[in-house]
């Protein structure tokens, strides 16, 4: 009886929890205003071994969500967020 009582509870729980949340631009980049940031060489759509893209405000926008992005290298979900987030026109 108990275990069920904690499967529901349980249950219960995780539907009130969402799974996908979107970011919350005002909670900060990790980027500090004024500092400039770096741009790379290749399309922002494709992932790289560099940090950054060949699109500064592309470049803004994801590394204001991901500073990974600007600070290890541009990878396939920094171009994804380039893409669904920063208008890169990604076809």
């Amino acid at each position: 009886m108990l275990w069920h009582q904690i499967g529901s509870l349980v249950g219960t729980l995780a539907l009130a929890i969402p799974f996908v949340q979107e970011c919350d631009p005002g909670t900060g980049p990790t980027v500090e205003p004024g500092e400039l940031l770096p741009v790379g060489e290749q399309p922002c759509c494709e992932a790289s071994q560099e940090p950054a893209c060949n699109e500064p405000e592309v470049v803004a926008c994801v590394c204001d969500r991901d500073a990974y992005c600007c600070e290890s290298r541009w990878d396939s979900t920094c171009a994804g967020e380039a893409d669904e987030f920063c208008d890169a026109q990604c076809t």
